[in-house]
């Protein structure tokens, strides 16, 4: 119980204890992921067009900037919720858009370009020549709309990134991809790989900012600030830097050093390692009394139980990714303490179920046994019960254990840095994704392997010890 209160008072204070007193940000999302808008440099660090335009606004306004590196399918998501002030992340202004938020004025316009194999072994010279084809999108961008829009004809195939699409291309499992203009030609470039545009755009976008709708004087004031950058020509110096005249660039393109690969990888594994721990440390502590309670049966403890159980159904039938977001989303909670609150509660459902059927396995007669000699309820549960439940749960509870650290990877979607974002961050630099998510599970098998054989050498000494009923 000590521990258990330890523990919330942690999470309590990370969630809701007040940063130190600085400077007025602001607070700005972009994906990292999006090369040359965002990305990570050879030092590790936001570099691209829209990590220089979100400084230099945040220079105009007189507030410190703060970049939130974020996953682009929930980042409107997280302005709503108010993680963040503004997204500037290349964000295409469309109708459906405005509804739920304000756009600025853009700042800059692209289009949508489609892309093939140049070896372009299905023909195709334009979007009118992929009827029954494979086209890949990235999930949550305006092209996949567009294409189910305009091309049903089309199978629109989504990916986490154009990295992905990439290597589908590559193998010929795709026909082409969409994709804007700008960033498709430079990626391409980056990546050394053979495609190539082909017809005309499918439309143009407009690229704006977008706040929260009752962000109207937020808005004014980033208007002011883009309108100011276009009349001094700051805005031009840095599409140029970026794009030039032929619409690519090496601007920021260094190779990232293997000194900053290796920190990173390493970062995001400890990162990994640290909500690991704690959510499983939190999981066990709360599983064991509510395995107890799940195994009463009379008297008072019915309706408790009865909830206890409802509640641990609903952790274990639905997804971890909703109940992350719910919690993080919906209860307002900082990434860091919603990771570790969300996991620590999912193990504890797994877990729970681990020693409930520990529990009843453990032969009643053991129970009449003990209360004939006079032991106390606490006592027949530290001394007789609880020991042979444990041998006999350990299996299942060290399974979820292991099953807990590969879930960290889920909470990159909530701006987290674990190992597997600090891969993917790597890979949208290098276009490596099979080497860096090689060492991202290797690293991953390095803990898990150990925690599968500790397991067994446990249940080994417990059983010498005889506590077990074998």
């Amino acid at each position: 119980m000590r521990f258990l209160r330890l523990i919330g008072t942690l999470l309590l204070l990370l969630a809701w204890v007040p940063a130190p007193a600085t400077e007025p940000e602001f607070v700005t999302a972009l994906t990292g992921k999006f090369p040359p808008f965002s990305h990570y440099d050879e030092k590790g660090e936001l570099a691209g067009f829209d990590v220089d335009v979100s400084r230099e606004i945040a220079r105009r306004l007189q507030r410190e900037s703060r970049i939130v590196a974020t996953e682009w399918d929930g980042i409107l998501a997280g302005l709503l919720a108010g993680k963040y002030d503004a997204i500037i992340g290349s964000m295409a202004i469309t109708p459906e858009r405005e509804k739920q938020v304000r756009f600025s004025r853009p700042y800059y316009q692209s289009g949508a370009q489609l892309f093939v194999h140049r070896d372009n072994p299905d023909k195709i010279y334009s979007i009118a020549d992929c009827s029954g084809k494979r086209i890949g999108v990235v999930l949550g961008e305006t092209y996949q709309r567009y294409l189910e829009k305009n091309c049903p004809e089309v199978e629109v195939v989504t990916f986490k990134s154009t990295v992905e699409i990439f290597e589908m291309l590559e193998q010929h499992r795709l026909a082409g991809f969409v994709t804007d203009r700008l960033v498709g030609s430079w990626q391409i470039k980056q990546a050394d790989r053979p495609f190539v545009p082909v017809g005309p755009l499918l439309y143009t976008e407009r690229i704006g900012i977008p706040v929260r709708r009752d962000e109207a004087a937020l808005c004014k004031e980033i208007n002011a600030a883009l309108t100011a950058m276009e009349k001094d020509g700051t805005r031009k110096k840095l599409f140029d830097r970026y794009f030039g005249i032929a619409g690519t660039t090496s601007a920021g393109s260094g190779e990232m050093t293997l000194t900053t690969k290796t920190a990173k990888l390493l970062k995001g594994f400890g990162v990994t390692l640290l909500i690991a721990f704690l959510s499983v440390a939190i999981g066990f502590v709360l599983a064991v009394p509510a395995g107890v309670l799940l195994t009463a049966r009379q008297g008072a403890w019915q309706i408790p139980a009865a909830l206890a159980r409802l509640f641990i159904d609903f952790i274990r039938g639905t997804p971890v990714l909703i109940q992350l977001l719910f919690v993080w989303l919906g209860l307002g909670l900082r990434p860091f303490p919603a990771a570790i609150l969300t996991l620590g509660v999912c193990t504890m459902a797994y877990m729970a179920e681990a020693v409930r059927a520990g529990l009843i396995s453990v032969d009643s007669g053991q129970n009449l046994a003990a209360r004939a000699l006079g032991l106390s309820a606490v006592d027949r549960f530290r001394f007789i019960i609880w020991p042979q439940a444990f041998r006999i749960a350990l299996p299942s509870l060290m399974n979820s254990a292991v099953a807990l650290v590969k879930d960290t990877a889920l909470v990159s979607v909530i701006s987290i840095p674990e190992l597997i974002r600090e891969a993917q961050s790597i890979i949208s630099v290098t276009f490596e994704p099979g080497k860096y998510y090689l060492i991202a599970a290797l690293m991953f098998f390095a803990v898990t392997f150990p925690l599968m054989k500790l397991a067994g050498r446990i249940e080994k000494r417990i059983g010498r010890k005889g506590f077990c009923n074998d």
